[in-house]
């Protein structure tokens, strides 16, 4: 199981590169923009916003598993009985079955965590990637205000394209301890577009 801190440490490094990986591809396409140098500013940014986001996403998918668990157990249990029959003065023991441990898929837990998540989680994550990546450019908390007032709710409709299938599986095949990793690989791709947009914003 990986700890917190590498998981955050994974998360900052996947973003920064996502980010730098956004601004090659932007001058590779863009002739005029061939001989600007790397943003560090906007690297940076991002490996702040995967430092924040790691240990908020980590407390998020426990919050979730343990309100909603994914999964049942049940089982039955081993061992010997003893049984005396009429007229017997010994008794005999008779074997009962194994004690095994089934797991059954809780759909209605799965599909109310994806609704949770999906919802509250996905407005909690904008809202972090706004702050992180924005703050310190707008340079005040009423221009702040402004950019998340018309930014959020775009971020979390363009989000719906992808990650409600990732936190479906996450959910139902991936131990709680291992969501954030998958989720930071996959998010590659996701914070590229994130890097765009970001781009675009301040253009």
């Amino acid at each position: 199981m990986p700890s917190l801190t590498t998981v955050t440490i994974q998360s900052a490094l996947l973003k920064s590169a996502a980010n730098l990986t956004a601004q090659v591809a932007a001058r590779w396409n863009s002739p005029a923009a061939a001989g600007t140098p790397v943003d560090w500013t906007r690297v940076a940014e991002f490996a702040v916003f995967g430092l924040v986001q790691a240990p908020i996403v980590s407390m998020w998918q426990v919050f979730l598993e343990d309100n909603f668990p994914s999964q049942r157990a049940s089982g039955q249990r081993q061992g010997r009985v003893t049984t005396t029959q009429p007229g017997e003065a010994a008794q005999s023991e008779q074997p009962t079955k194994d004690i095994k441990k089934t797991t059954n898929l809780n759909w209605a837990n799965i599909l109310t965590k994806l609704v949770v998540d999906q919802t509250i989680g996905q407005l909690i994550m904008a809202l972090t990637f706004l702050v992180c990546t924005r703050g310190a450019r707008l340079g005040g908390l009423a221009p702040l205000r402004e950019e998340i007032r018309t930014q959020i709710l775009g971020i979390v409709w363009a989000s719906w394209k992808i990650w409600p299938w990732v936190a479906l599986i996450n959910f139902i095949w991936i131990p709680v301890e291992w969501r954030v990793v998958v989720a930071s690989v996959v998010g590659f791709g996701w914070n590229v577009f994130l890097s765009i947009l970001s781009m675009s914003a301040s253009a």
